[in-house]
């Protein structure tokens, strides 16, 4: 028994060691909130401070300055989306975001969000999601954390070469701009899916958009997708008067969805998934996601992230890290 004792506390302590080691190389931290699964952190635009969402899932940062405590945020002179000293893990100076109402947003209940960051500011730094410490860590080229202190920690890493990158010269893909885009499979059949921190799924838990290029690659595997029509639901398009519908799928006994690593074996493995197809009308072909692509795609909800407790975003190695032991 004292032997058992012993060896758990060695055990204990080169994992504290390993774990040391790896907030190190993310010296910057600030705090993290959750709510509806989602990530927020708090930003300061002037002498203004509010949540900002932190969503991988876009391309595009906003800003909602009837959302934010102390003064309001005010636009650079003769400017419709320009804003002076933005703090964000430091100054960045002054800031280009979409001005947006997000009052319709109750992530945080009684805290209103003041904005999104997406990767136009995500991809010049690495960032790990702390879902289990309340903590978003931030790192540069020269601090991002190397694969034996990951690999360490019970990380295990995803591929995104070709969609997520701090160079823009190396997205090599005709389908989004600068997205984490991971490898996938619904059984045998594979696509590539982007991850979205954005994507409030605590409704149906382990929620993957699919499109149809990938529901006719799963029917083909032999898979047949269980249609769930209670959960069947439509979608507002960005045409106005033009709507998306969207059917359910369950998965059958024996299937599973897993993400693929980087040495083809799979890193998480799910059967409990809601799937849904989005079937995106011609009118709305103009609105892009992966409804209007012609390869097999998805787009996976934040609940996967929550799960993984810890996921680590890297565009300088074009990887995604998700923790594996919990």
């Amino acid at each position: 028994m004292k032997k058992k004792i012993f060896l758990l506390s060695i055990i204990g302590l080169l994992t504290f060691k390993t774990y040391s080691q790896f907030f190190q190389c993310l010296k910057e931290t600030q705090a993290l909130k959750v709510g509806s699964l989602m990530p927020y952190t708090k930003v300061k635009v002037g002498d203004a401070e509010g949540y900002f969402l932190i969503d991988f899932g876009t391309t595009s940062s906003t800003i909602d300055t009837n959302a934010f405590t102390g003064n309001r945020p005010k636009l650079v002179t003769n400017t419709t989306n320009r804003f002076d000293n933005f703090d964000f893990f430091g100054s960045w100076g002054t800031v280009s975001l979409a001005i947006q109402n997000h009052s319709n947003i109750l992530g945080l209940g009684n805290i209103k969000q003041a904005g999104i960051i997406g990767t136009d500011f995500l991809c010049f730094n690495s960032y790990l999601l702390d879902y289990q410490n309340s903590k978003l860590l931030r790192g540069n080229s020269s601090t991002s954390c190397p694969d034996s202190i990951l690999k360490a920690n019970g990380f295990k890493a995803a591929t995104t070469a070709g969609y997520f990158s701090n160079d823009l010269k190396k997205l090599n893909n005709p389908c989004t701009p600068n997205i984490p885009t991971i490898p996938i499979k619904i059984g045998n059949a594979a696509a590539v899916a982007q991850i979205d921190p954005g994507y409030d799924d605590k409704i149906y838990r382990h929620a993957i958009n699919i499109n149809q290029a990938y529901f006719k690659a799963i029917r083909e595997s032999g898979i047949f997708l269980i249609e769930n029509p209670s959960s069947n639901f439509t979608l507002s398009t960005c045409v106005t008067g033009i709507q998306e519908k969207v059917k359910a799928y369950k998965l059958p006994t024996k299937t599973s969805f897993s993400i693929t690593g980087l040495d083809g074996s799979p890193i998480i493995i799910h059967s409990d998934v809601n799937i849904f197809l989005k079937m995106t009308p011609s009118e709305a072909k103009e609105c892009g996601g992966i409804g209007t692509w012609t390869i097999p795609a998805a787009q996976l909800g934040a609940s996967f992230l929550i799960d993984a407790k810890k996921v680590y975003f890297d565009p300088f190695a074009e990887k995604v890290w998700f923790n594996i032991i919990r």
